[in-house]
């Protein structure tokens, strides 16, 4: 009786368990050099490929310097406008959509 009970635990545990672990996330890194001239705010919720960080482009207006690689919620978001990022820094992290 007391395997079974055993048992019993350690299939709760494991199944339980899973489901406290904290969501995966996703770093959010720039594809561009340049000023930030605006970024998504924490807690915005975002799809693939949404825009989450603008810079100031050379040829005048805004580029896109870094999109979402998953949807999800961003958590984070590690710049602001004005200041100056380049290609392959982190600008966000995001909270993937687990279903």
């Amino acid at each position: 009786m007391g395997k079974i009970l055993w048992g019993i635990g350690l299939l709760l545990l494991l199944f339980g368990g899973w489901q406290m672990l904290p969501p995966p996330t996703v770093n959010v890194t720039a594809a561009l050099n340049g000023d930030v001239t605006w970024a998504a705010e924490p807690g915005a919720e975002v799809m693939e490929g949404s825009e989450v960080v603008r810079v100031s482009a050379l040829a005048g207006g805004e580029a896109v310097a870094a999109r979402a690689k998953a949807a999800g919620i961003l958590r984070e978001v590690f710049v602001r406008p004005g200041d100056r990022i380049v290609s392959g820094r982190v600008v966000a992290r995001l909270e993937k959509k687990t279903r």
